[in-house]
């Protein structure tokens, strides 16, 4: 796992821009962050699922994590703007995974 890797589609993904990005720009950072959200996903399934069930904090990042198939699976949309706001999303939950997949503080 490069967490770099991983950190540098982060900051792509949610970088302030004073335009949109080209569509086809767009459409390969997509590809990125789905191919990094599908190898974290397991990994913050199983730290999530090691926490106290029924707590807060448990039940938050339960559904949190719950939601992630629907949004991977909406696509890009029909136009630049929703794809542009799909893949600032997808950067926001590949973050959300990072932070709970434990492999962070393994690479540091």
């Amino acid at each position: 796992m490069d967490v770099e890797a991983v950190k540098a589609a982060i900051v792509r993904a949610l970088s302030e821009r004073s335009a949109l990005p080209p569509y086809a720009e767009l459409c390969e950072l997509h590809q990125v962050l789905l191919r990094h959200i599908e190898v974290l996903n397991p990994l913050a399934a199983e730290r999530i699922d090691g926490l106290n069930h029924g707590t807060v904090a448990w039940y938050g990042k339960r559904a949190k994590l719950d939601s992630i198939p629907y949004e991977v699976c909406a696509g890009l949309g029909s136009g630049l703007q929703s794809a542009a706001s799909h893949v600032q999303s997808l950067g926001y939950t590949l973050r959300f995974l990072l932070e709970n997949s434990g492999v962070q503080g393994r690479a540091e």
